[in-house]
């Protein structure tokens, strides 16, 4: 059976050395069974010895006295253990304890001289050894509590130890000599055993301490940890969600903006439509930055590995930048790289596509040259220019949010400092890393390294052209679902511009009426997420297949970003067009969506 101190609030605080004190008292009191077992049987063993050579009343009486004491030990423990003792409570039951012992020792010492024969050596041989047992046995349960087993110890032997002297005779002295000698090494002995006992709480209490300090460090680094995670996801659904709200007038603007192009005929005024779609595309390009992010973090972007040969990927960003370099007045160089590698072409594209639209940026004078290096079995990409360079206490920052060097001014014409912090999530993604090397006013050189793939095997193929973008949509019916009236507007004076007829309506409650007043069925469906009436875009596109056609090709339209999303379109069999829509865009979708439907 077992106990244990109950601490007091503050348990830390209490000193060690009051602690280990507290454990030794528990551990003496808990030894209290197995003693007092002890005790009664080696008490009938000396009546059973000593019962023929002394009077009745006198051994009787003795053991009488053991037994009652043995009981208030009992009781004594009882209570113990219903008190539960705090630590402030220790000293009292250590006394309690060390009284109990000190009648104990008066008992076994008074035995010593009340059961001394001297005309009968073998009865005094055997009282000797039975007490010398006594403190030999008591050192494994109270030498734990030096008092209580020094106590016992002189108390059980020293009166006949005395005794024997006083005697005097050859055999009283033969026995008293080793007593008195295998007392004081049992004494040594106890002392030794307390010691280690001593030394063994006291390391189990710092341990202990120490265990519960490294659970409260981890506590607090699990709550960093949530902490850290839960602003983390803060800042993502912030830009999911408010992506949404963000997008809409984005997304009217431009519809607006490419409808009003196609009806002006005004070279003043379409120079000042194509101003505005120029500005459309500048915010959404500054917009998109801020949404990659919420895309990686919000787990949207994964990477999807296959051997691809990076030419490929060189051929577009030399198409797309080139012009851009050449009008800021600096060279341009991509080199041709027939190496094939196997990672995600579309996550290689938009990293390189960050790391020169950087470079060109930051660079007045010079070049920027696009490489690669075959390395064993991968390949590095090197993107070299000769811009403002970065200074090494600035290199780690660069990789930060919303970090830019030599933009104190915060000009948007830099972006936001969103693109090397994208740059490092893409790389990533992809098991690799981006290294950075520089000298201020010399230039930088970014590089990171893939690993390489197999050849593929070339398929010539017929020359397919993917949706004309001059083809008009004419005898197209083409239904619009969106809660803004605004877009919805843009949207269809936009559709009805290149040829269309439009069913546009703000809910899908009355959509199947009027397409049935139209007399056939709708080429396309193109449905904002969110609806009115708690219906979703995939609902209502569900609904109007299962009432219509289910084959009727569908576009859905949205401001978020969360994988949910993209998961639910595959599911429905759409495609997903996310807020701000660039005509263009929309438009290529179309035509290839009704492309495919009549294949």
């Amino acid at each position: 059976m077992t106990t244990q101190s109950t601490p007091v609030p503050g348990e830390e605080r209490v000193p060690l050395a009051q602690r280990i004190r507290a454990e030794q008292v528990r551990l003496v009191y808990l030894h209290s069974p197995t003693s007092t077992g002890a005790s009664l049987v080696a008490a009938f063993c000396l009546v059973w010895i000593v019962h023929d050579e002394v009077p009745v009343p006198l051994w009787a009486g003795w053991l009488g006295a053991m037994l009652v004491h043995q009981l208030i030990r009992v009781l004594h423990y009882r209570l113990y253990l219903a008190a539960k003792p705090r630590y402030d409570e220790t000293d009292i039951w250590a006394r309690r304890y060390l009284g109990a012992i000190m009648v104990a020792g008066l008992l076994w010492g008074g035995a010593g001289v009340l059961f001394y024969v001297p005309d009968m050596p073998a009865v005094q041989t055997y009282v000797a050894m039975l007490l010398f047992c006594i403190v030999a046995v008591s050192t494994g349960s109270l030498a734990i509590y030096a008092p209580a087993f020094n106590t016992l110890a002189m108390m059980t032997t020293t009166p006949f130890v005395v005794r024997a002297f006083v005697g005097g005779s050859a055999h009283e002295l033969a026995l008293g000599i080793p007593i008195a000698i295998g007392t004081l090494a049992a004494l040594s002995f106890g002392r030794r055993v307390n010691q280690l006992v001593h030394e063994s709480i006291r390391r189990r209490f710092e341990n202990l301490e120490l265990i519960a300090e490294l659970k409260r460090q981890k506590q607090l680094a699990d709550t960093a940890r949530l902490q850290a995670e839960a602003a983390n996801r803060s800042k993502t659904q912030f830009f999911a969600a408010a992506s949404h709200d963000l997008r809409q007038p984005l997304h009217a603007m431009g519809l607006f903006a490419a409808a009003l192009a196609e009806k002006i005929r005004d070279p003043e005024v379409l120079n000042v439509v194509n101003s505005i779609n120029a500005s459309v595309d500048a915010l959404e390009n500054l917009f998109n930055e801020l949404l990659d992010i919420s895309k990686i973090d919000a787990g949207v972007i994964r990477a999807e590995t296959t051997d691809f040969p990076v030419n490929r990927v060189l051929d577009r960003l030399r198409l797309e930048f080139e012009p851009e370099a050449f009008e800021k007045g600096v060279r341009l160089r991509i080199r041709n790289c027939d190496a094939i590698v196997h990672s995600d072409p579309i996550l290689v594209e938009r990293i390189l596509r960050n790391l020169i639209s950087n470079a060109i940026r930051y660079t007045e004078q010079g070049g920027i040259l696009v490489g690669c290096r075959v390395r064993q079995d991968r390949l590095r990409i090197e993107v070299w220019d000769t811009g403002v360079g970065i200074s090494r206490d600035q290199r780690e920052r660069v990789f930060e949010e919303f970090y830019q060097v030599g933009n104190p001014e915060r000009s948007s014409r830099k972006g936001l400092g969103l693109g090397l912090s994208i740059v490092r999530r893409l790389a990533t993604l992809l098991g690799t890393q981006v290294e950075l090397d520089s000298r201020v006013g010399r230039g930088s050189v970014f590089r990171f390294e893939l690993p390489r793939g197999r050849a593929l095997k070339v398929h010539k193929a017929a020359d397919k052209r993917e949706g004309a973008q001059t083809g008009d949509l004419h005898g197209r019916l083409i239904v619009v679902i969106d809660d803004e009236s605004t877009i919805l507007e843009g949207m269809r004076i936009l559709l009805a511009g290149w040829g269309a007829e439009v069913i546009a309506s703000t809910s899908g409650s009355d959509i199947l009426e009027r397409i049935y007043q139209a007399g056939r069925l709708p080429d396309l469906i193109i449905a904002d997420y969110r609806l009115a009436e708690a219906e979703t875009g995939t609902q209502l596109i569900a609904r109007l297949r299962a009432e219509l056609d289910p084959e009727i090709p569908a576009i859905l339209v949205t401001g978020s970003t969360t994988p949910e999303r993209v998961e639910e379109a595959k599911a429905y069999g759409c495609h997903l067009l996310v807020k701000p829509v660039l005509p263009s865009k929309l438009r290529t979708l179309i035509h290839f969506k009704l492309q495919n439907a009549a294949v």
